[in-house]
């Protein structure tokens, strides 16, 4: 096994209609060694009129892709998806790259092979730099207040797909009936000038704060391009909110005109707004996103070795592994063997003890077609136990005495 502690590799994301994803994996996925892994995945979109407001949100249907690419051609691979995609269109999609701070293969695993010839030229394309992700997890019947609070805080339609929760419940027999097996993830990209109160608006709403909610995390993007709408508009409207401030901010030639906390009132003097009585929801802070891969046939055995090793729970979500020498061995026909995804938000000592638990004991067990990454976490929203007892200052007992 190969264990890498570098940053020369990089995760690509890109959420497309299924028609534009077909177009990046013909085009994308073509060399012996490349390949992503897909899954099906849903917009949101609220309706523009109040009193459509108590009906479902539309959610139209997207393909997320997923690829480990080295560093060296991440500009290469995301101009031409945006290209592609026509990225620049409205509700076209979103691309972005996350940079792994270390990557673990597997013998049987075959990585993305190096960049042997120059890639070709691209358009050169205004790819953002300060943007930031958000993943949410939660029950379905959180999902659509939490998207609704990410909108109404100035963020796109959240992109959503499902994931299995995994953990102790898992080895307890038919206590497994308890269980709520299936999550659904919202994920939101947004500017790093207003991701913070992005944040703190759909924590707010899921009440993630509280036991058994679920929990939200953030990752910094390195690169990327996103055009997702957040709602229905009528035909007399040309562009959407999303555009309306990209559009300000090119002309302001910055962000900080979003800043609401702060409004100058004219000359020296400024003014508070509504904003400083808003308060940030409890969070943990410099986790470490732990993401492994690995065949579908042997995902209980390194479920259970993580678990093992000291991983809170994982959540697990299977995509199809599309090669380029699948397409051309089956004429393009969709016959991609299925992969299991499992990540887990822990501190940064249990993550190296389960990437030393995987390099040590994976291959012995046969699991050697398998690929592990860590990011940085700048902030996790989740219930945080505390050994306060507050029913001893409050409550009828506390009144007695």
């Amino acid at each position: 096994m190969m264990f890498t502690a570098d940053h020369n590799v990089s995760s690509i994301t890109t959420v497309l209609p299924t028609a534009a994803s077909n177009q990046v994996v013909e085009a994308v996925i073509c060399a012996d060694g490349t390949r992503a892994f897909a899954r099906k995945a849903r917009g949101t979109l609220l309706h523009d009129r109040w009193w459509k407001s108590w009906v479902p949100p539309i959610s139209p249907s997207r393909t997320m892709l997923q690829m480990l690419v080295p560093d060296d051609q991440i500009d290469g691979i995301v101009s031409e998806i945006v290209e592609l995609s026509n990225m620049h269109l409205q509700a076209a999609g979103a691309v972005f790259s996350t940079p792994c701070d270390k990557a673990y293969f597997g013998t049987a695993y075959q990585p993305w092979p190096g960049n042997a010839d120059p890639s070709p030229d691209h358009r050169a394309h205004d790819l953002e730099a300060n943007l930031s992700i958000i993943y949410c997890v939660v029950g379905h019947q959180l999902g659509d207040r939490i998207a609704k609070a990410a909108i109404r805080a100035g963020a796109h339609g959240p992109i959503v797909y499902y994931v299995e929760g995994r953990g102790l419940r898992d080895r307890l027999g038919w206590l497994r009936i308890t269980k709520d097996t299936e999550q659904e993830v919202l994920m939101v990209i947004a500017d790093s000038a207003n991701v913070e109160e992005i944040f703190d608006a759909m924590a707010k709403a899921g009440g993630l704060h509280l036991p058994g909610r679920g929990f939200m995390y953030r990752l910094n993007i390195d690169k990327g391009m996103f055009n997702l709408p957040s709602r229905t508009a009528h035909h007399q409207y040309d562009a959407n909110m999303q555009q309306i401030i990209s559009a300000i901010d090119h002309l302001a030639g910055h962000t900080h005109w979003r800043d609401q906390s702060v409004v100058e009132v004219g000359g020296d003097a400024k003014a508070m707004g509504l904003d400083f009585l808003k308060a940030s929801a409890p969070a943990l802070f410099n986790q470490v996103c732990l993401s492994a891969t690995i065949n579908r046939d042997n995902h209980v055995a390194l479920m259970n070795l993580m678990l093992d090793a000291g991983a809170p729970g994982l959540n697990t979500t299977f995509s199809k592994n599309i090669t380029a020498r699948d397409r051309n061995e089956h004429d393009h026909a969709s016959v991609s063997e299925e992969y299991a995804m499992f990540r887990c938000i822990t501190d940064e000592s249990v993550a190296d003890n389960i990437c030393e638990a995987i390099e040590k004991h994976a291959e012995p067990r046969g699991l050697s077609d398998l690929c592990v990454t860590t990011h940085t976490v700048p902030r996790v929203a989740k219930y945080i136990p505390t050994r306060k007892d507050y029913r001893a200052s409050s409550g009828p007992l506390a009144m007695a005495s």
